[in-house]
């Protein structure tokens, strides 16, 4: 169960102790009086409410106290302030967040929610529950409350209020009933909380009265399109699951570091903090944050020096960094883009500007991520082609190329599969995988795709010679490094390669309406693949054209020709023996 520590004067206690037992009353409540009290508590997974007055001197320190000696505990620490005051205290450095009293259910709610990542609880307003709706709206992580209009309107919704309210008006004959619009009338004007209609019609006059009752939206139907789901979770967006994000505030000013430190603990981020780039770089490396702000003008490391050592390590690469200067030129934004900034903060800014570089920088960050994953399983050429898409310069015209393909396959892989497990197959055909895409990968091979067991590449820099050259290269790094990969394998493997040059068509290949693959197709395509299938056990076959663009860098075996399939003339091929 979790427990709340209050520590406030005795009346700000009580009346706590009263708003969060209407909350939920099964929770544990302590009136604390005195910080050393603190030390004989199990702080992990608290909520701390701390009052910010004359009475509790020293508050800094001890909040300073709390996170050394329970750094890795999940605490909450919430500041407690009168409203006459609120403009006037700052955030002070280990609190998550400020809270103004005589306290307000509402806000009090906000805060267990954001200390436990406990659901956002959402009402659903109906007189003909939408039970697919409402699974979808659980599904999605939120606590539903669902009533219909009439009970909804007879109860006092203020003793459970909720975040945002879905408002289901019906259909009638004539547009909108007017009884329902009249009850959802009374029941907002009592609310004053933020709601959305939901409406079945598609009448243009009864939209237009809908709107003049000023909701966020209206949602048309179906209650379940993706379209409307996504409105409501942006309006209403989830708390994090899992770990809290964390970040990192580096500046030599004190206030500086209180004001950005506030901004991200609104948001629910752990905060740490440092005086100049020597201390950050080595916070950086314990903590790992989720985002860096850095001041420009520094002691000891300036915030140039510190971002390039931020980015000269591979770990640390994708962390967002948001430079805080007082010059943003051209020329600082370009050397910033060099070394690796995400986005600039030009001093002095408004709160309201901090906050949309933060979630800047976040979905930046987000979407470097998603790419990052995407593109395990679809080739570079694909995402380009949706980036291109989506950013309105997608163009289904197809090109010819001159490149060369490389193709492999493992010899009487079927049969393995039937004496092994699956999760036996799977763990060896990855490991296989890993391999060989590293050598193809280290000699410029862009991944065309996997077909089983067989692997598709391409060699496409616009130099052909340099093309063949890499593709034969990767072929003999790939039966070098399979010979080394046998002696421990528990089956050993043996692969063909077929390697071919030659003029082929790249373009958008699907269904338009459904999906698309960036592709390569061809006579010299099927050629590769041919002289693969044709190629000896742990050997590579070379089409004569590969072999006329690096004969002076390779030995081979004879002349041969290989019949392929829909071809009338056989294809000149040699053995692939060694690089020069």
């Amino acid at each position: 169960m979790n427990t709340f520590i209050l520590m406030a004067s005795k009346a700000a206690g009580e009346a706590l102790r009263k708003i969060l037992f209407k909350i939920n009353p099964k929770l544990s409540l302590h009136v604390l009086e005195d910080v050393s009290d603190l030390k004989r508590m199990n702080l992990d997974k608290s909520l701390l409410f701390l009052e910010a007055s004359a009475v509790f001197e020293g508050l800094e320190i001890a909040l300073h106290d709390l996170r050394k000696v329970n750094f890795e505990k999940q605490i909450y620490i919430s500041i407690c302030k009168p409203k006459s005051s609120e403009d006037d205290i700052i955030v002070p450095v280990g609190a998550n967040s400020c809270i103004s009293f005589p306290f307000e259910q509402i806000s009090l709610e906000n805060v267990v929610r954001r200390a436990f990542s406990l659901p956002k609880k959402i009402s659903y307003v109906s007189d003909k529950n939408d039970t697919n709706f409402s699974a979808a709206l659980r599904a999605l992580g939120y606590d539903l409350d669902c009533k219909n209009i009439q009970e909804f309107c007879e109860t006092d919704t203020t003793l459970s209020a909720s975040e945002l309210y879905l408002l289901e008006l019906k259909k009638g004959d004539r547009g909108v009933d007017e009884n329902q619009i009249k009850a959802a009338t009374k029941v907002i004007t009592n609310l004053g909380a933020p709601f959305i209609f939901l409406y079945s019609g598609r009448d243009s006059k009864s939209i237009e009265r809908l709107l003049e009752l000023e909701p966020i939206d209206i949602l048309l139907s179906p209650n379940t399109s993706p379209t409307n789901l996504k409105k409501i979770s942006d309006l209403a967006p989830l708390p994090p699951t899992g770990r809290r994000r964390k970040a990192l505030i580096v500046d030599d000013s004190k206030t500086m570091r209180n004001l950005i430190s506030g901004m991200f603990r609104e948001l629910d981020y752990q905060v740490f903090t440092a005086e100049n780039g020597f201390e950050g770089y080595k916070l950086v490396q314990s903590i790992n944050p989720d985002i860096i702000t850095s001041d420009y003008d520094m002691p000891v490391l300036n915030g140039w020096e510190f971002c390039s050592e931020i980015r000269s390590s591979e770990q640390f690469s994708d962390i967002p960094i948001i430079m805080i200067t007082t010059r943003a030129t051209s020329k600082d934004q370009k050397k910033g883009e060099i070394l690796g900034v995400s986005a600039y903060l030009t001093k002095p800014f408004e709160k309201e500007t901090l906050r949309k570089t933060i979630r800047k920088a976040e979905k930046n960050a987000q979407i470097k991520q998603e790419q990052a994953l995407i593109a395990k399983f679809v080739a570079s050429d694909t995402i380009n082609s949706v980036n291109a898409m989506i950013d309105g310069e997608f163009s289904d015209t197809q090109s010819k190329k001159f490149i060369s393909v490389l193709f492999t396959d493992i010899v009487g892989f079927s049969s393995k599969c039937e004496v092994y497990s699956a999760r036996k197959i799977i763990r060896l055909l990855n490991e296989y995988f890993d391999l060989m895409v590293s050598k193809l990968v280290s000699n410029n091979a862009i991944i065309d795709k996997f077909i089983g067991d067989a692997i598709v590449a391409r060699f496409d820099t616009g130099d052909p010679a340099r093309d063949a050259l890499d593709a034969i290269q990767s072929s003999i790094e790939m039966l070098q490094a399979l010979e080394r990969f046998n002696l421990d394998a528990f089956e050993e493997i043996q692969i063909r390669i077929g390697v071919n040059s030659g003029e082929v068509i790249l373009g958008n290949l699907g269904s338009t309406n459904h999906r698309l693959e960036y592709a390569m197709i061809g006579d010299n395509v099927n050629i590769g693949q041919r002289l693969e299938s044709a190629a000896p056990t742990q050997g590579c076959l070379i089409a004569e054209e590969t072999y006329k663009l690096v004969k002076n860098h390779v030995e081979v075996g004879d002349f041969q020709e290989i019949s392929v399939k829909g071809k009338d003339k056989p294809v000149g091929a040699r053995e692939l023996k060694a690089l020069k």
